[in-house]
């Protein structure tokens, strides 16, 4: 099986089994809302609002959503920052999901690779992200694209009394 990505809209239409990547869209939202709670297992809507919201401040934020037979499979969420840490900007993914009955179809690769070569558009020679340390399935997906453990370590304290 092949997937081809089709950047615009007045492309030819692709077959059902191709994967077609696509800035998302406001109207995207409600479907990647839903999907991300499939995923996530709790639906975190104000988590995407805040970043819609972000992406309509700044214009810097990429979200792109991966389409198959018409239906959003799939989606990423990145930027170029040079925060949190110190060093030159980097490419920093923020989120990625492909619905469990799409894993396995080249949906996730055809996602970053599009949200790759966005980030090397802007001059970015890095990318990063942080994932859950029990997330095995995205750090083996990660780890296949040739991601590796970064020079920093997150730390974190619970403060709750």
């Amino acid at each position: 099986m092949t997937s081809q990505r089709i950047k615009s809209p007045e492309a030819e239409r692709p077959s059902d089994d191709e994967i077609v990547i696509r800035e998302g869209s406001r109207n995207d939202f409600p479907d990647i809302i839903a999907l991300d709670a499939g995923i996530a297992g709790i639906s975190r809507p104000e988590f995407w609002h805040e970043f819609q919201e972000h992406r309509a401040a700044t214009n810097t934020l990429i979200i792109l959503v991966a389409r198959r037979s018409g239906k959003i499979v799939g989606y990423a969420m990145g930027e170029v920052r040079a925060w949190p840490v110190r060093g030159p900007a980097c490419g920093w993914i923020y989120a990625i999901g492909v619905e469990k009955e799409n894993r396995q179809r080249r949906a996730a690769s055809a996602l970053m690779t599009e949200l790759i070569e966005r980030f090397r558009a802007q001059g970015v020679g890095t990318i990063r992200t942080m994932i859950d340390v029990d997330d095995h399935l995205l750090m083996s997906f990660l780890r296949s694209l040739g991601m590796t453990a970064g020079p920093f370590v997150e730390l974190e304290m619970s403060i709750a009394q």
